[in-house]
């Protein structure tokens, strides 16, 4: 399964117990490429619902939708997992 992560339940499950970070680079539709970290516990993969870019696309991704954003990283995430499988 593949569970999403605001920064506050991200930040509280790296702290509870030592997680090795995987950072995810993706690139959304639009090119911007930006990495996603995340942690596997079990066969479960969880990731910080953030995407990390350089920046000089910071205000390009803030204009982007939040919503449509989440969603495009989730699915990128998903196919991620997947290819590891």
């Amino acid at each position: 399964m593949v569970v999403r992560l605001n920064p506050v339940e991200f930040a509280k499950a790296m702290m509870k117990k030592k997680k090795q970070l995987i950072s995810t680079p993706i690139v959304l539709d639009n090119g911007i490429a930006g990495i996603v970290y995340g942690y596997y516990e079990g066969e479960d993969f969880y990731y910080l619902d953030r995407l990390d870019v350089d920046v000089y696309k910071k205000e390009e991704l803030r204009k982007m939708n939040v919503m449509e954003l989440r969603q495009e990283i989730a699915l990128k995430i998903k196919i991620f997992v997947a290819n590891l499988n």
